[in-house]
């Protein structure tokens, strides 16, 4: 053990003591301020855009009188994580309007009236500079600098004769290895924490940042896997450093894959996923014309209710009191190639009986939303080709270690792409909860459908949007295949370095 603990001391020493420590902990420092400046700075603009939306829609629903004119929204709240990792923070929809008659679906171009609407800057150069941030200084500085702790801690000592000299002392190999690996590390674990607690004080210092114990065990949870990465970078340069003879070589060839990694091959496989998608994605303006066809199968089986009904009219079918003027009812409606929506009143709606139009909308209403569903599954079709695309792109990309810790990072940090579907998904599952809430309600079938006359819909109930946090155990697990990956690629370096440093020759 003390053989062990004096490689640690040599290898901590000889690390720190060099440039390219002080110059590593002064780059990763400057840059990690500088990043997490921009990112407290974007957090709070997007956290006032929330808190400005939530606001605006509290306004609007209180103007509502009628349950035919509820819209209510789903608000994507930022998260302060963010600050870490951006991820899909800035892409997106961050706000989704709930109506009835109107599919929830994501199209790549912008189109009236659309369900989804992003808040803040589309600027494509901000949105660039936006991206850097803590997991992304981690990502490339720190890996480079793991390369450059280790790739000449073998074949830069064979070079100065110094490993001859340590070996001439029966020193077990694998307690030199052991020893290097532990040296290595514990040198670069003060620059992963300095960065980390640089990170969280100039979070702390905005007036809005507030981290719960659940963000602060994320964070925890995000600072272990930054240190895995890390270590995988590390034992990488070891191995490469016992493979090979010179330490110029080991550099060259290190950096080499570094930037095969680190930039190379996730770009390439994003190219050729986008290329040649194994999934095809339909072109979105193919899919209005058969969503207005749903439409029009609405119309039909609609119109059908009524003749069987005999409300083929609607002014005739409603009887008005003696004398007063039946001016009938008046109705607008807009289908729009991908939503469904009418608009009824009943002129002088207290001298008529309106229960045979409050049969009519309660059975057309609910049908409205089972026909909605059906153009739903229709206009969301090449979002959900997309997604599959990218799931085939994130399956190649994990070769790369480099985006196998961002993958990692991104779902701790509850900012990746599955987490911004979770949004959409659960607005949708909200929209399913407002239609059941009217059934409760039998809304549809209410005189408040369409008038005020007697009093306004009763709203006080009305189900908010919530979309909760998940917990450290859920993150880990959605994280648990990428930690995996990091752990084995440790595993498989640390043995490829063992093995190769016993059969090593020094001649």
């Amino acid at each position: 053990m003390s053989t062990l603990w004096l490689i640690i001391q040599r290898e901590f020493t000889s690390n720190i003591l060099t440039s390219r420590f002080m110059i590593g902990i002064i780059v990763c420092l400057l840059s990690i301020a500088v990043a997490v400046f921009v990112q407290v700075d974007d957090y709070e603009k997007r956290l006032t855009g929330y808190n400005t939306a939530v606001r605006e829609a509290k306004a609007e629903a209180e103007a509502w009188e009628l349950y035919s004119k509820i819209k209510p929204k789903a608000h994507r709240k930022p998260n302060p994580l963010g600050i870490f990792n951006v991820g899909t923070e800035n892409s997106g929809a961050n706000t989704v309007t709930v109506e009835l008659g109107k599919p929830i679906f994501e199209f790549n171009f912008p189109i009236w009236a659309a369900p989804t609407q992003k808040r803040g800057s589309d600027n494509p150069f901000l949105a660039m500079f936006l991206t850097v941030d803590v997991v992304f200084i981690f990502k490339f500085v720190l890996s480079a600098l793991a390369i450059l702790f280790a790739y000449n801690t073998i074949s830069g000592e064979r070079e100065d004769g110094t490993l001859k000299l340590v070996l001439s002392n029966a020193i077990p190999r694998d307690t030199i290895v052991f020893g290097k690996y532990l040296g290595g590390m514990l040198s670069l674990f003060p620059i992963v924490l300095m960065s980390l607690i640089v990170a969280l004080l100039i979070a702390f210092s905005s007036p809005v940042i507030a981290f719960d114990g659940n963000d602060i065990l994320h964070i925890v949870a995000m600072f272990g896997v930054s240190l895995l990465y890390v270590s995988t970078w590390y034992l990488l340069g070891l191995v490469l450093s016992v493979w090979t003879k010179q330490a110029a070589t080991t550099l060259i060839l290190s950096m080499f894959i570094w930037v095969i990694l680190t930039s190379v091959h996730s770009n390439v496989v994003a190219f050729a996923v986008e290329k040649f998608p194994p999934h095809p994605v339909k072109s979105e303006m193919t899919l209005i014309q058969p969503a207005a066809d749903v439409w029009e199968q609405f119309k039909k089986e609609r119109d059908a209710y009524r003749r069987q009904r005999g409300y083929e009219d609607l002014q005739k079918s409603i009887i008005w009191e003696p004398g007063a003027s039946s001016r009938g009812v008046g109705s607008g409606s807009w289908s729009g190639g991908y939503f469904f929506t009418e608009s009824y009143s009943v002129i002088n709606v207290a001298q008529a009986d309106t229960s045979i139009f409050q049969e009519i909308l309660d059975y057309q209403e609910q049908l409205r939303v089972e026909y909605t569903d059906k153009a739903e599954e229709i206009l969301k079709e090449p979002a959900e080709a997309r997604e599959k695309n990218s799931k085939f792109a994130d399956a190649l990309s994990r070769i790369s270690f480099a985006d196998t810790y961002h993958f990692a990072v991104g779902a701790i940090a509850g900012t990746d792409r599955q987490r911004y579907n979770d949004f959409i998904k659960s607005s949708r599952d909200y929209k399913r909860q407002i239609v059941e809430y009217l059934k409760d309600k039998k809304a549809f079938s209410s005189r408040a459908w369409f008038s005020n006359d007697k009093g306004n819909a009763a709203l006080t109930d009305l189900p908010v949007f919530q979309h909760q946090r998940l917990s450290l155990s859920e993150s880990l697990s959605r994280a648990s295949m990428d930690i995996l990956i990091l752990l084995a690629w440790n595993i498989v370096l640390f043995l490829a370095a063992y093995v190769s440093f016993l059969r090593y020759d020094l001649s």
